[in-house]
């Protein structure tokens, strides 16, 4: 196994399951020494002991992204212990499913504190880690649906809008600014079969995806330098057809091949 990231110290928000705790296996397996954190502690834990066993390095940490005022004391407390970061892997989010209106609306305010207040917060604690480091990476996970309308996961869409929005605005500054050491690459998966998305038909030439194939697909594009990752294939193409067809057009296309009535039949649990 490569041990290309020896040396560096990961940070995963999420990492208590899913992509989120394979992601903190392989780049343990690769050589870096992660962070693994989840609102849980047990199940950082059980993360944190999977990785050891298996031989690599890994330290639980208790951290909930919606509590913004406890991001900074995290971060000190991080220091302290282990040291600065050089990669950031913002990966915590929630999805909720059904009509908008019928949600109640904490439901979506939670949506946006997770998926987007989180994730620049984390970004703001730690982005002069990153600075500082000699080579460094920020890495926030978004969605394929940041690209389109999606109907029945409105707040969802909309708060991976905002991500990319945010990660792409970051990946600029840091080039002006000429901090060409920290990478900056946005994550926009299709559905992912970690149980959040249970229940959504997914559209035509868009399989579910594996977390493996997720996360294979993240260490290729780091691996190259890539400033975002896409899957599936299909996915890549939605920014095209969208923008090219005229809207009535693309409306008719995204029903057909069931992009925009994927979230109809959600019934998958919120968080991950």
């Amino acid at each position: 196994m490569s041990r290309a990231y020896a040396g560096h110290r990961i940070v995963i928000t999420g990492a208590g399951a899913g992509i989120g705790a394979l992601m903190a296996e392989k780049f343990a397996a690769r050589g870096a020494e992660v962070i693994v954190t989840a609102r849980r502690e047990q199940a950082a834990r059980d993360v944190s002991e999977h990785i050891r066993n298996s031989g690599g390095e890994a330290f639980p940490y208790v951290l909930d992204v919606t509590d913004i005022d406890s991001i900074p004391a995290f971060r000190d407390k991080l220091h302290a212990e282990r040291g600065r970061i050089t990669m950031l892997i913002n990966n915590a989010g929630v999805v909720f499913g059904g009509e908008f209106e019928q949600l109640p609306l904490a439901d979506h305010l939670n949506t946006f504190q997770v998926n987007t207040n989180g994730l620049v917060a984390m970004t703001h604690a730690f982005l002069p880690d990153l600075i500082q480091a000699s080579s460094a990476w920020l890495v926030n996970i978004a969605s394929a649906s940041a690209f389109l309308g999606l109907p029945y996961g409105s707040s969802y869409a909309a708060s991976k809008w905002a991500v990319v929005g945010f990660s792409e605005s970051i990946r600029l500054e840091m080039q002006m600014r000429e901090f060409d050491h920290v990478g900056v690459t946005t994550v926009c998966p299709s559905y992912i079969a970690t149980g959040m998305f249970e229940g959504v038909k997914t559209p035509l030439l868009s399989p579910m995806l594996t977390p493996d194939k997720v996360v294979r697909s993240i260490l290729k594009g780091l691996k190259r330098g890539d400033a975002f990752v896409i899957e599936p294939p299909m996915a890549r193409s939605v920014e095209l057809l969208k923008g090219t067809l005229p809207r009535g057009i693309w409306d008719q296309v995204a029903r057909i091949t069931g992009v925009s009535t994927s979230m109809y039949s959600w019934r998958g649990k919120s968080r991950k």
